[in-house]
């Protein structure tokens, strides 16, 4: 559910090709201009200053024809690698199961056999993101492992919609665990991804066995639930698994509500079912007044801590269905409850996409996702700056964590193994190029082994951590671009939400980062467009452009609007590049001297202090993954 001494031997190994573009540089001219009192950055834990103007808002540009720039994050080719861990990993003499436990700096990477933590975990999380990366890939390889894929999570369904799997991804100490079949529970876990999946699949493909399917699956979890008052409901096991005479199996998930409110919300907007919504609804609100006994509470403040503490990813991750309720019904309340313990758990972090999991000494990518999607629905809840938010956590950790076998990776791991033969070792770096793609877990506050904490869960490519920081590409991917209806960021229309490159039906987008504070997109429909600059841009520092003559600012909230453009139009926003310095301290209890800095550009950190010594975090540049050559 979750070495060598020379500081950057190993920046080629997270180094990838960028054409035509030199890395920044940490320290800025020393003639960059002062701005301190001018621009208000948010999302940041510690002490930010040093805040300065790197580069001017330009006052004319080019259009698009004169070349479109390479230097930013690719999200397609980011997907059309998670393609390949999707479809590499699972092995058919197992049912496609994939591997949970994969540590790509040990000798052996990969435990032989079964991997008894994925059943009802890892297949549930990777199930959904074939469709999500298909989609940004635009890609139809490997239908056919696909198609086994969805199969294989639909063997754990029964004919009444009951889930059953032993429950081997809550026990994930216990790998060498061979489970019975009497020890085949109900999974409520599972279902719920399950659940997800399906309706995935029926808005894509219209098929009536996954409705019906789904169908069967909300009435038995509804079954399951204790309903107080009628509208409030709860699981006795929370998250956990249910044996099939319905008492609970003990374990220490159960104290954490189910993720379920999502794949309810999921389910009724692919088919309108209100049955589902209602039950969305009351399972929330459960959750909200605290009802499931020896259950984790939310306090005032919106934290999780007291009397039990609960972990930081399943937390937020049944948090995520909530705030999307609030989007749907346009109740505040839900979003309100969401967004108090996000800001809780961002305190708790440095903002640069680092939070604490459990133990607090320690990050997750799956609780990165989670604080992704929360953020995307409290920024289309009203509060846009959020978007950045997303974009810095895809930029500063997302992108930067996902696994290549590059030379250079080649040679550290060679290093850290010196007694293993040639043979072995080829075959560890064979086996590991299955895995290429996957995002990395448990990854430090400057580098992929978190050195600074003790390397608790460093460099590991955990079976829940791949697929869930695939889910945060699709995160940052859907909300780039978006057609909106009227709400509470402003008239219906076309809303460009991050500065990020993405083709799109409504339009191309095109960033122009980390060489200028520009955003551009070429209308491909006839419709009213609205651009989001930084939140931290004085509104007097935003210039407009149509085909790329400059034009007056209008201003639709946090946005600025483009009236009826039509399709062929290029609309774009220039405004001020900043940088700025950031420090933090004082998070981790055991490591109570502890303190970083971060130099900044926009939403990217260029690099920290104290450096990585062997695989460090940022480079200093956007990281583009390498051609995918087949």
């Amino acid at each position: 559910m979750n070495g060598l001494s020379r500081p950057g031997l190993l920046v080629g190994f997270l180094l990838l090709s960028v054409v035509g573009f030199a890395p920044l540089q940490a320290d800025e001219p020393a003639a960059a201009k002062k701005n301190e009192s001018e621009f208000v950055i948010r999302g940041l834990t510690g002490k930010i200053g040093n805040v300065r103007t790197v580069l001017e808002a330009r006052e004319t540009i080019a259009d698009l024809s004169a070349g479109i720039p390479q230097n930013d994050l690719d999200l397609k080719r980011m997907a059309e690698w998670a393609m390949e861990y999707l479809a590499r990993t699972p092995r058919k003499e197992f049912d496609y199961e994939p591997v949970f436990q994969c540590f790509p700096l040990r000798f052996p990477p990969v435990p032989q056999g079964r991997d008894v933590v994925v059943p009802c975990d890892t297949d549930a999380r990777m199930n959904w993101e074939w469709y999500y990366m298909r989609e940004i890939a635009g890609s139809e390889a490997y239908r056919d492992i696909e198609a086994a894929f969805h199969k294989r999570l639909l063997d754990y369904v029964q004919e009444d919609g009951t889930v059953l799997s032993h429950p081997g991804c809550y026990n994930e100490g216990d790998i060498h665990r061979i489970y019975s079949k009497d020890e085949y529970y109900i999974h409520i876990w599972g279902a719920t991804k399950i659940l997800y999946a399906l309706a995935e699949d029926y808005r894509r493909t219209h098929n009536e066995a996954s409705r019906a399917t789904a169908k069967i699956i909300v009435r038995r979890l509804q079954s399951l639930a204790v309903y107080q008052g009628g509208n409030q409901c709860y699981f006795p096991c929370g998250m956990g698994a249910l044996r099939q005479d319905g008492s609970v199996v003990p374990n220490w998930w159960n104290q954490h509500p189910a993720p379920l409110v999502e794949p309810l919300v999921n389910y009724y907007l692919a088919t309108e079912d209100r049955e589902a919504l209602d039950f969305a609804k009351a399972y929330a609100a459960g959750i909200m007044g605290g009802i499931q006994p020896e259950g984790i509470r939310f306090g005032p403040d919106g934290g999780f801590e007291k009397p039990l503490t609960g972990q930081s990813h399943v937390t937020m991750h049944a948090l995520w269905g909530i705030a999307h309720l609030g989007i749907v019904t346009g109740e505040d309340r839900y979003v309100d409850f969401v967004k108090k313990t996000w800001d809780w758990l961002l305190r708790r972090g440095t903002g640069t996409g680092w939070f604490p999991a459990l133990p607090p000494n320690c990050n997750e990518t799956c609780c990165i996702s989670d604080m992704m999607s929360n953020a995307a629905l409290i920024a289309q809840a009203g509060h846009p700056e959020y978007f950045d938010y997303v974009e810095r956590y895809l930029r500063n950790y997302i992108a930067n964590l996902q696994f290549f076998v590059t030379p250079d990776f080649e040679a550290y791991y060679r290093k850290l193994h010196p007694k293993a033969g040639e043979g072995e070792l080829q075959s560890a770096i064979k086996e590991l190029k299955k895995f290429q793609g996957g995002i990395v877990g448990g990854s430090g506050l400057n580098d992929w082994e978190n050195d600074l904490l003790g390397r608790t869960l460093g460099f590991q490519l955990l079976g829940c951590c791949a697929p869930e920081g695939m889910r945060a590409i699709y995160t940052a991917w859907s909300n780039a671009i978006a057609q909106f209806p009227a709400s509470k960021l402003g008239p219906p229309g076309v809303y460009v939400n991050l500065c990020l490159t993405r083709e799109s039906p409504w339009g191309k987008v095109v960033s122009f980062m980390p060489d200028a504070g520009r955003l551009t997109v070429q209308a491909a429909v006839k419709e009213t467009f609205f651009l989001r600059p930084p939140h931290w841009i004085p509104r007097d520092k935003v210039l407009a452009f149509v085909d790329a003559k400059k034009v007056p600012v209008r201003w639709s909230r946090s946005y600025v609007r483009f009236e009826n453009a039509a399709p062929g139009e290029e609309l774009t926003i220039t405004y001020p590049l900043v940088g700025f310095s950031h420090e933090v301290e004082g998070l981790w209890a055991k490591s109570p001297n502890l303190k970083l800095k971060f130099e900044w550009r926009g939403n990217m950190v260029l690099s920290a202090d104290p450096p990585a010594e062997h695989t460090p975090l940022f480079l200093g540049k956007p990281r583009i993954p390498p051609p995918l050559t087949k």
